[in-house]
C-alpha cells in the first residue's frame, strides 16, 4: 500500500470521526437544553458581552476551565438553574451554589455589569440573589445545599432521593474543572470530593447528610407522602435490578 492510499484512508477515518463527534456533541447540547426549560430560556438571554468577558477572564480565576461553546452552554445553564432553584425554594430560605463552573459566570457578570445581572435575575426568576459566601448565608451550609438540591431536582423533574444529579451538581465533574466539586453517591448518600489538577475526584469525601429523606422532610423540603412514594419506587427499582446515576463506590 502506497503513502497516498494510506493518507486517503486516514483522512477519511478522521473526517468520519470528526463528523460523529460533532453529531454526538449536538445531541448532548440539545439534551442539556431540555433538562430545565426555565434555565434554558434565561441563559439564552445572557448578553453577548458577558460571554466574551467570561471567556477572557474566567480561566484566570478558575485555571483549567474550558471556554468553548459547549463549556459556555453548560456553565450558563448551570448558573441559571441555580437561580431557578433559589426561586423555587424562596419560601424555605437561602440556597448554596454547588458549582465553581457556574460561579465563574456569576463572578464575571458581577464585575462587568451588576445592574444588568440584577435586571436579568428579576426578569427571569422574580428576585435578585446576592452573591454571598457560605458563612454569610444565615443558615447552616448543609441546609442551604439541601434547598439547592431540592429546587434543582424539582426543576428537572428528578427524584429527590437520587441517584441522578441535576445539572448544577454535575457541572464541575462534567467539565473536569480543577478545584471544582465532583458529586456522587457513596453508600447511598450524596457526597462530594474536590477535583484535582488531572480533572479527577480526589481527597476527602464530604457527606451531605441533609440531602436524605428524613432530613428533607424535617427541613420542609419534602412531604412525608413524597418520601414514602420515593422509597417504594427505590425498592421496586432495587428488586428489578436497575440502577442509574452518579456513583464512585466502585
Amino acid at each position: 500500500m502506497n503513502n497516498t492510499t494510506t493518507n486517503t484512508k486516514f483522512s477519511l477515518v478522521y473526517r468520519v470521526g470528526a463528523w460523529w463527534g460533532r453529531k454526538r456533541e449536538a445531541v448532548r447540547r440539545e439534551t442539556l437544553r431540555r433538562r430545565c426549560p426555565p434555565a434554558t430560556v434565561a441563559a439564552d438571554q445572557i448578553p453577548a458581552p458577558v460571554r466574551t468577558a467570561w471567556a477572557h477572564h474566567a480561566p484566570t480565576e478558575f485555571p483549567g476551565l474550558a471556554t468553548d461553546d459547549g463549556a459556555w452552554l453548560r456553565c450558563s445553564l448551570g448558573l441559571a438553574q441555580f437561580f431557578e432553584a433559589c426561586r423555587l425554594q424562596k419560601a424555605q430560605g437561602a440556597c448554596a451554589l454547588p458549582s465553581k463552573a457556574a460561579d465563574s459566570v456569576w463572578h464575571v457578570w458581577l464585575k462587568l455589569d451588576p445592574a444588568g445581572l440584577a435586571a436579568w435575575q428579576q426578569r427571569y426568576f422574580g428576585r435578585v440573589v446576592e452573591h454571598r459566601e457560605s458563612a454569610d448565608l444565615g443558615a447552616p451550609p448543609q441546609d442551604c445545599m439541601a434547598r439547592t438540591w431540592t429546587g434543582a431536582c424539582r426543576s428537572e423533574g428528578l427524584e429527590l432521593l437520587g441517584p441522578k444529579l441535576p445539572l448544577v451538581f454535575a457541572l464541575d465533574g462534567l467539565l473536569r474543572l480543577p478545584t471544582g466539586w465532583s458529586y456522587g453517591y457513596q453508600k447511598g448518600t450524596l457526597a462530594h470530593r474536590q477535583i484535582d489538577g488531572f480533572g479527577k475526584p480526589s481527597g476527602d469525601v464530604v457527606m451531605h447528610a441533609a440531602i436524605g429523606g428524613a432530613s428533607l422532610v424535617a427541613l420542609g423540603l419534602m412531604t412525608q407522602s413524597e418520601l414514602t412514594a420515593a422509597l417504594r419506587k427505590r425498592q421496586s427499582s432495587s428488586d428489578g435490578g436497575s440502577s442509574c446515576g452518579s456513583r464512585w463506590d466502585s
